[in-house]
């Protein structure tokens, strides 16, 4: 864990203070040898303190150390809490904004993270199949570090995941991850790193349909990062998400109605073509015999097709769409009857005719015409 100046002083001061008042104890040797860290110093000097040393001020000069420790270890948890309080208000106003799905996830996200969140630097990438691309970086206000090369670096240009482990792994188990200092340039895309320089640093899958479509990388540049930290990036990833399968839904929803509006345009236009009258005006190119030639009425001067009169007046109606070569389809849309009933009117016509296809109807409806002068 890296500390603050003022607390890694802190803890110089008291390993010091616990050298004069202890002299050479292997413990506390193996303690000053290794990275300060309040927490262990004061259950050493605790410790040391319950045993009992050589002499009544020493007693109170330990007393007064775990004092201190206490005094410094509250002041740091106040510290944290007024951080942690401040950065779940702010992850509030940030899902609040991405609800409104903004067409910026990227921007909004990464810049967010390092104003209202705090953090150092915040970078948003998209996975797509075995590449992975940043796409957006921000930097907080308060760094004075020059990090131009890194923004400039960070174009959307694929990367492969091979040449990054730790994004590959994330990318393939959609699970967070976290870098400590020491590990900050194990297993991670160097070209970045190198620009980058954290002191550790987390990842965040973001997660559609249980597929990592993107990643958010953050750190505190000089500072280690906590696991409220990775929980508070992941509620913003899950955010993210979210809004991602909102958009996609919408799309999906919007691209249907698109269909059912010309569904419903094909099907107007249609219903307003059958209001139309029906005009047949091909009935008269066969010169079919009327109903009243059944009644005693001359036909002597109408050439007629053998056996029509036998006909009803649909079937006559049928017949003569069929002579223009309608399609039993066409012909149920004109007459606005159904497929099966045009044809059991094709198969009385052919029976009551004597033909068996349509060509023979045609040639003698076509015969019919010729001799009439048609």
């Amino acid at each position: 864990m890296v500390i603050s100046t003022s607390s890694f002083e802190l803890a110089e001061q008291a390993v010091a203070e616990l050298r004069e008042l202890l002299g050479s104890e292997p413990n506390l040797v193996r303690l000053a040898d290794g990275e300060p860290d309040l927490t262990v110093i004061r259950a050493f000097a605790a410790r040391k303190l319950r045993e009992g040393v050589a002499s009544p001020e020493h007693t109170l000069r330990l007393g007064e150390l775990v004092t201190r420790l206490d005094a410094a270890s509250r002041d740091d948890i106040a510290r944290r809490l007024r951080l942690h309080t401040a950065q779940f208000e702010a992850l509030q106003r940030v899902v609040r904004a991405l609800d409104t799905g903004s067409d910026r996830i990227a921007e909004v996200v990464t810049q967010e993270l390092c104003t209202s969140l705090g953090y150092g630097k915040a970078m948003f990438s998209v996975v797509r199949g075995s590449t992975w691309s940043p796409v957006a970086l921000a930097v907080n206000p308060a760094l004075t570090e020059d990090f131009h090369e890194l923004a400039t670096a960070i174009d959307g240009r694929e990367i492969s995941l091979r040449d990054a482990p730790r994004e590959a792994e994330l990318v393939r188990r959609r699970r967070p991850y976290a870098v400590d200092g020491v590990d900050t340039y194990r297993h991670t895309y160097r070209p970045l790193i190198d620009l980058s320089r954290p002191a550790g640093y987390i990842a965040v899958p973001i997660v559609v349909d249980a597929r990592a479509v993107a990643m958010i990388h953050v750190d505190r540049q000089s500072d280690s990062l906590s696991d409220t930290d990775v929980h508070i990036v992941g509620v913003l990833a899950g955010a993210c998400a979210s809004s991602k399968e909102r958009a996609k839904l919408r799309r999906q929803i919007h691209t249907r109605n698109e269909h059912v509006d010309a569904e419903i345009q094909r099907l107007t236009q249609a219903l307003r073509h059958l209001e139309q009258p029906l005009t047949m005006p091909e009935l008269s190119t066969c010169d079919l015999p009327r109903s009243g030639a059944q009644s005693g009425e001359d036909t002597s001067q109408a050439p007629a097709i053998p056996r029509a009169h036998t006909l009803t007046a649909r079937e006559r109606e049928v017949l003569t769409l069929m002579a223009t070569g309608a399609t039993n389809a066409a012909i149920s849309r004109r007459l606005c009857i159904s497929d099966g009933t045009v044809k059991s009117h094709v198969q009385r016509i052919f029976k009551k005719l004597g033909v068996s296809t349509r060509a023979e109807v045609a040639a003698l409806c076509a015969n019919a015409k010729t001799v009439s002068g048609g």
